[in-house]
């Protein structure tokens, strides 16, 4: 969840959940100025049960709790979490949804938020369900070892235990039950057999972007599948490394997917300029669970040759490469 989000407040903790950096939404939720919010712990806001602790060392993804504003307002909010990791160093973005209901005006602002809160669950829902779609439709086809079908296998089950957390979630947060998360690192594949026929990649090297590890690790084993070699990032600026990196050598990237939003800097639409700056020719394809949203729809605007919204199937992935491929 980027500082420059300002529909939600969201502060930027160290794992002293020590206040580094925060937006100005949640200057304005919590009364105070940029300068006084600053170097002082987000526990100092939240009631003391409210086991932030659990959400930095990863073992939940969230919690209920009530805030206290400067004002002395005292709101019910919900406190998503995003973390990332930079220079070694692990850095957490919490964001507050104000859920209060006091029969006042701000209802309206409390329904928004909840909006809000439910977009980010079913966000990170349509994430579970590409990766358990994506591993499914992989063992319809033929794989090349048992290996590789273990890994999918092993997939599809793990995201099915993912999804039955989050229904438990969004039926239960409003008592405060907490979700355990985990999260991996950037990995690279390897080239398998092509399945279908179609338009050729250039040699067969795909870069991938996407934030969530879950996602990450099923669309390798698709794209493998499918006979690509694929480099996975997890960020804007590593992308644009790479292939920066990748054309310099000599062997670039035949097809780039961007995922449309990461928790911490650049998301698809910010790369893509300055991919098509590096490269007017690049072959890329704009993915997101948020199919709807306008960027999807007029995504040709913006420079994506196709779109590839989540949830999908490996043959839906191969028809949004082969378009993009065949333009």
């Amino acid at each position: 969840m980027p500082l420059s989000n300002n529909t939600i407040p969201v502060f930027q903790v160290d794992e002293s959940c020590v206040i580094l950096d925060c937006n100005s939404k949640a200057c304005e939720f919590s009364g105070l100025k940029y300068e006084d919010m600053k170097g002082r712990h987000l526990y100092d806001f939240l009631q003391s049960n409210c086991k932030l602790s659990d959400i930095l060392t990863g073992e939940r993804d969230y919690a209920i709790s009530r805030f206290y504003r400067s004002s002395g307002i005292i709101s019910e909010v919900v406190v998503m979490v995003d973390n990332v990791v930079r220079q070694e160093k692990r850095i957490y973005y919490m964001s507050i949804f104000d859920v209060s209901a006091n029969g006042f005006p701000e209802d309206d602002i409390r329904r928004e938020n909840i909006k809000l809160l439910v977009g980010h669950v079913a966000h990170a829902f349509n994430n579970i369900l590409t990766g358990i779609l994506g591993s499914l439709s992989v063992l319809r086809e033929e794989v090349d070892t048992r290996e590789q079908f273990n890994l999918m296998l092993d997939n599809a089950e793990s995201g099915a235990i993912r999804a039955r957390h989050l229904t438990g979630r969004m039926l239960t947060f409003s008592r405060g039950e907490i979700i355990p998360v985990s999260r991996r690192a950037e990995s690279q594949s390897s080239r398998q057999k092509r399945l279908f026929p179609g338009n050729e990649l250039n040699n067969g090297r795909l870069l991938f972007l996407d934030d969530n590890p879950f996602v990450a690790d099923t669309a390798i084993g698709m794209l493998c599948t499918l006979g690509y070699c694929v480099d996975v990032v997890s960020e804007g600026k590593a992308a644009l490394n790479k292939y920066g990196t990748a054309m310099r050598n000599g062997n670039p990237y035949g097809a780039v997917i961007l995922n449309l939003a990461t928790p911490e800097g650049m998301g698809g639409t910010e790369v893509i300029k300055f991919l098509l700056e590096m490269d007017p020719d690049a072959v890329v394809i704009l993915s997101s669970g948020f199919a709807g949203s306008d960027i999807m729809r007029n995504y040709s605007s913006f420079g994506f040759k196709a779109v590839l919204p989540k949830p999908y199937t490996v043959r839906e992935l191969f028809e949004s490469l082969n378009t993009a491929l065949g333009q």
